[in-house]
């Protein structure tokens, strides 16, 4: 007697895997991953900067200035780091939409 998973198995042999249309060409994934290398480059930038101002400022300020200081630069990376991300959404987001409607069937 055949167990489950072995019927399952026969039945989904013959079954051929279709191209699925919402899937994003060769092309497209190579200019998405583009883009998030050059978003990532971007970001990293940005944190090392923030993180040199921090290391210049303990050698001015005091260490009750420097606390104070802290969640100032911490908020201005992350508004960098959204502005950034919402940049990045918005270009995968128009590679996607133009490599789909490029697919689409002319009617």
């Amino acid at each position: 007697m055949k167990s489950a998973l072995e019927l399952a198995l026969e039945k989904t042999k013959d079954i051929v895997p279709q191209d699925d249309p919402t899937e994003l060409s060769k092309e497209a994934k190579q200019q998405i991953r583009d883009i998030n290398r050059e978003y990532d480059a971007l970001i990293a930038e940005i944190e090392l900067k923030v993180s040199a101002r921090l290391r210049e400022a303990e050698s001015q300020f005091s260490q009750e200035e420097i606390r104070q200081l802290i969640p100032e630069l911490e908020a201005q990376l992350q508004g960098e780091r959204d502005r950034i991300n919402a940049e990045r959404s918005e270009k995968t987001e128009a590679v996607r939409k133009a490599d789909l409607e490029s697919r689409q069937p002319k009617s």
